[in-house]
């Protein structure tokens, strides 16, 4: 195992207890996505079992850009003794820094990729093609390093494109469905202000089909999933929050105050997708701590048996077909709660990590 263990024999009543001490290393690690994981990390330390035989403790290096690392905000993380901030420029390290990562990556459990040049959907070209570049390159960086399991927050804006398709109606989009990047708001006042997401959506497409070849190369060291994630907002993020904008009010608001205008038809027509979309902060973690120890085919062979028994007529869904979501060193699933109406598909997501979302935005 590329884990670092601590083997801690103490035997009471003739108990053996294990601990495990997991290196998990977190980009865009002070971001709202990777600061929410290390937090719950850091709490599963705290709330172990005194009656488990088997016990993992988390050590976790988050790597941030050094222009958003600010020691008052991130205090609570940087001062606990089980986390290291370490100061990275992904699109362009320097030496020192690339140093650094491998140190960083050498032995490591997981590594869990969030980074974005811009993570809302009005990225442009140019910020969506760096990100692509933090992806690149910290995915073969974790090959070279023989990281075990590589885990990419992809997008649901890689399928935004089934927003307006009266051809899908609910759980519909699989992830074997064929890809349709890009989420255009109804509202061109939306646009303007939020973006249509095609080039973000492009850059997680890029990243995801990185992560496939890699995986098909050297999935039997280093396996990558791919959860393509739903909206989850910074902070408690409530479905109340949620709107037909598709980004955070703080983010539209440019530091400013909201504006509530009245919606139009198609303002609701595209809050309804946005609902269908939102991911908790309950399933996010629960998907992304099981994505940790997935049991993830090695081989073509065993990737065809744990595939096989979804095979359809229907190639949008076809297991077997050039979108197959379970192949050698690669699985790739959807990351929404369980919002009613929406017309993402949960199933794979509920057999391959076993988490089923108590989640509902309508709810």
């Amino acid at each position: 195992s590329h884990a670092y263990f601590l083997q801690l024999q103490t035997f009471t009543n003739n108990l053996t207890i294990t601990m495990s001490t997991h290196t998990i290393v977190i980009t865009g690690g002070l971001g709202n996505l990777g600061s929410k994981l290390c937090h719950h990390l850091l709490n599963l330390n705290k709330n172990q079992s005194s009656s488990s035989t088997t016990t993992t403790k988390y050590k976790v290096i988050l790597i941030e850009h050094p222009n958003f690392i600010n020691p008052d905000k991130n205090k609570p993380l940087q001062n606990d003794e089980n986390v290291t901030v370490l100061p990275c420029n992904l699109g362009n390290p320097t030496a020192e820094q690339r140093t650094s990562l491998k140190k960083a990556l050498v032995g490591a459990h997981a590594l869990i990729h969030f980074s974005a040049v811009n993570p809302y959907p009005n990225a442009n070209w140019s910020e969506s093609a760096q990100s692509m570049d933090h992806a690149f390159y910290i995915f073969q960086l974790a090959v070279l390093c023989k990281v075990r399991r590589v885990i990419l927050a992809s997008s649901n804006h890689v399928m935004g494109g089934y927003k307006d398709l009266s051809t899908h109606g609910p759980s519909s989009i699989h992830p074997t469905s064929p890809p349709r990047v890009g989420t255009i708001p109804l509202n061109p006042a939306q646009i303007a202000s939020s973006g249509d997401a095609i080039a973000y959506g492009t850059a997680k497409l890029a990243a995801e089909r990185l992560a496939m070849t890699l995986g098909e190369l050297y999935g039997d060291v280093t396996s990558f999933v791919v959860l393509r994630i739903g909206w989850c907002q910074p902070g408690e993020n409530l479905p109340s929050t949620l709107s037909a904008a598709g980004s955070p009010p703080e983010f539209l608001a440019d530091g400013g105050e909201v504006v509530v205008e009245e919606a139009s038809e198609d303002d609701k027509k595209d809050e309804l997708w946005y609902k269908g979309m939102w991911l908790s902060n309950r399933d996010f973690l629960g998907y992304f701590g099981a994505a940790i120890d997935l049991v993830v085919p090695t081989t073509e062979e065993e990737a065809a048996l744990k595939g096989g028994d979804n095979v359809t007529t229907d190639d949008e869904i076809s297991s077997t077909g050039v979108h197959r979501n379970v192949r050698k060193g690669f699985v790739l699933v959807n990351a929404m709660s369980k919002n009613s109406g929406a017309k993402w598909n949960l199933e794979e997501t509920e057999k391959r990590l076993g988490v089923v979302s108590k989640d509902d935005s309508m709810a």
